[in-house]
């Protein structure tokens, strides 16, 4: 892909139903071993979830998606690591850590990018709000 060439990133695959089952299961991990519980509140399914979502929580949300992604590559490294390498296409380890120093935060960026991703944390904004206090 032209991307890949330009860049030295690979692209990131488009996001499916079994992602948004990943992504559940590891902000799930991450809530359980970082202790903010609160975090599993913007899971999608919950019926205290917000549906509505104005301009200022729209920046919000994204402040939140880039700190959760953050909080997971911290507090479950090892799990985000295999998905990641799953949306770039690399099957082997060395092959990823061998891939572009900033690659998450390149991964990140191309996900959040995707339509329907930012929808997987648009009901966010209030919890972003207790979060931050």
């Amino acid at each position: 892909m032209d991307t890949e060439e330009k860049t030295g990133y690979p692209a990131v695959r488009e996001l499916t139903r079994r992602d948004r089952k990943k992504l559940s299961e590891l902000v799930r991990a991450f809530a359980e071993r970082s202790g903010n519980v609160k975090l599993t509140e913007m899971l999608p399914g919950r019926s205290d979830a917000k549906s509505e979502e104005t301009e200022t929580d729209t920046d919000q949300t994204y402040e939140l998606i880039k700190s959760i992604l953050q909080g997971l590559i911290e507090w479950v490294e090892e799990e985000v690591t295999e998905w990641f390498m799953d949306l770039v296409g690399v099957t082997e380890r060395d092959e990823y850590d061998r891939l572009p120093f900033d690659i998450e935060v390149h991964i990140i960026d191309e996900l959040i990018a995707q339509q329907g991703f930012n929808n997987f944390f648009s009901r966010a904004s209030e919890l972003y709000k207790k979060i931050r206090g």
